[in-house]
């Protein structure tokens, strides 16, 4: 029998497992339906050749790469504050992984050509590249994450670090290539877009982090450690707050004129 001391956490936990499911659920009907359908209903046609299942796994593929960060801060440039955190990053990175590339059997029109897919590779195509570069990083990750957890191979996990830090770099700049090698694309959209997708890991990344670490932190009641806490940047005031202005915020009367004009209107502000 359940205690019923743990009987919030209990609900909880199945409340949490309940929604998963919904998702599962809606992810299986639409699957079918876009098997039952065709592609048209994820918005690609003749003239969009990426329909909607591609915004999903590039995020996912692209925050897999990014939330890994975490990680490499504590390993590879050896911050010991968040060395803690290295194994939910990796396992974040894994999940993500795993999801858009879930999403990406879509595309294929029948999921049983993953096997064609795995053993006919055309090198001249970035798509057989990135096909090496997603195994490959779950490969790395998963010896990352066992150095981490297990005490006797501490020793590895800053190599294993560095291999994961670079291998994600490279398979960002993969996942960008897809798109910025295309034939209709401007020479300038090429150059740009594999910079723009190495800085969007690092903005995704850190806030699928955030979230799910707010979420776990908050189901065991727990609040992260002050030095951490200054780190994060400060979430911004509502509009219309009228706190009270720090004395380092007040203009002074240097370069104002000598009538003191700046000192004036900083003294009657609330």
């Amino acid at each position: 029998m359940i205690p019923a001391s743990s009987l919030p956490a209990a609900r909880r936990f199945w409340a949490v497992l309940a929604t998963g499911a919904l998702f599962v659920l809606a992810g299986l009907y639409a699957a079918h339906v876009m098997e039952t359908r065709g592609h048209i209903v994820t918005g690609m046609n003749n003239r969009i050749v990426w329909g909607l299942p591609h915004v999903f796994a590039i995020f996912l593929i692209v925050a897999a790469s990014g939330v890994l960060n975490v990680a490499s801060v504590g390993s590879v440039f050896r911050q010991a504050a968040y060395k803690p955190h290295a194994p939910l990053s990796g396992l974040l990175c894994l999940a993500l992984l795993a999801g858009g590339l879930a999403v990406l059997m879509l595309d294929l029109g029948r999921p049983e050509r993953i096997i064609v897919a795995a053993t006919h590779y055309n090198f001249t195509s970035v798509f057989a590249w990135n096909m090496f570069l997603y195994s490959g990083m779950a490969a790395i990750v998963a010896v990352y994450l066992w150095a981490l957890m297990e005490p006797r191979r501490a020793a590895w996990s800053r190599p294993a670090g560095i291999a994961a830090f670079a291998w994600r770099i490279i398979l960002t700049s993969g996942t960008g290539s897809i798109f910025a090698f295309l034939v209709a694309r401007q020479a300038f959209g090429t150059a740009v877009l594999i910079p723009l997708f190495l800085a969007m890991s690092l903005g995704w990344g850190l806030a699928v982090f955030l979230v799910a670490q707010s979420a776990l932190y908050r189901w065991n009641g727990l609040t992260l450690p002050v030095e951490i806490r200054r780190r994060m940047p400060q979430a911004p005031r509502p509009r219309g707050h009228r706190g009270r202005r720090s004395r380092s915020s007040c203009p002074t009367a240097r370069g104002s004129g000598r009538d003191g004009r700046a000192q004036t209107a900083c003294k009657a502000m609330p």
